[in-house]
């Protein structure tokens, strides 16, 4: 429930009938969205194939019979999509604990999160909020174009779904490398860096955005995406050292 939990609230908060998300352990290791739903699953995918093993995928558009197919690859605990037609129903129905979930109904407006020990509740409201460039504030000499400032978006749309401390790296509205869950950012840039080192090829004129879920409490981090090809970073400010880090930049 948890995994699932987890790839609604990023697939809902993705453009419709665009976006295709895989979870392992409640964390993201691939997210992609592209008009063509093949290739939004093949890039999902492609972001880390090995974790994607025994996932969860979760399809914002209706399934059809060609992303079954494609589905059916590999093995997957439970597949979400915004309903399924006959002919996938068929293909997926033949595998074997494989769970199917249409959320064409689900809406995630006004949802809260409530959480659970030693005996107390902690309630939030989820983090679902849709951004857009005007919830952000361009700080270095260079500006961004609308291509990366959506790419930004995308990137950093992920990242908040990332267990922290999570850097997420993306291209063309894929993610191809996400490093989450360690107590230095510093190494979550690092693994980042070798997944997708270990999964893509990677040209000299590929736009690499970053993306991080909290500030960089110093350069090292920064310094380490922008050595290993990544170009704009988008990140919470609120470190000590901001001007330290932008003056980098």
């Amino acid at each position: 429930y948890n995994d699932i939990y987890a790839a609604l609230n990023i697939s809902q908060t993705l453009p419709k009938n665009t976006g295709t998300v895989i979870i392992k352990h409640a964390n993201p290791c691939g997210v992609s969205v592209n008009n063509n739903k093949i290739q939004s699953y093949k890039e999902a995918l492609a972001c880390d194939p090995v974790s994607a093993f025994g996932g969860i995928v979760s399809c914002n558009f209706k399934v059809n019979k060609k992303i079954a197919l494609e589905l059916s690859k590999i093995f997957l605990e439970v597949i979400i999509g915004h309903g399924f037609d006959k002919d996938s129903l068929k293909i997926l129905k033949r595998k074997k604990n494989l769970r199917l979930i249409d959320a064409s109904k689900l809406r995630l407006d006004n949802q809260s999160n409530i959480i659970s020990n030693f005996d107390s509740l902690l309630l939030q409201n989820a983090d679902n909020k849709i951004f857009s460039k005007d919830n952000f504030k361009v700080v270095s000499k260079i500006k961004p174009s609308k291509k990366v400032f959506d790419e930004l978006l995308f990137a950093f749309n992920v990242c908040r779904n990332v267990k922290s401390n999570a850097i997420v790296l993306t291209r063309n509205n894929s993610t191809i490398g996400i490093g989450s869950g360690q107590p230095s950012r510093l190494d979550s840039c690092k693994i980042a860096i070798d997944k997708m080192n270990k999964f893509q090829k990677i040209n000299e004129n590929d736009l690499i955005i970053g993306a991080s879920d909290a500030f960089f409490p110093f350069i090292d981090g920064i310094e380490t995406l922008v050595q290993n090809g990544v170009s704009a970073i988008i990140q919470p400010s609120g470190s000590i050292r901001d001007k330290e880090i932008i003056k980098f930049a």
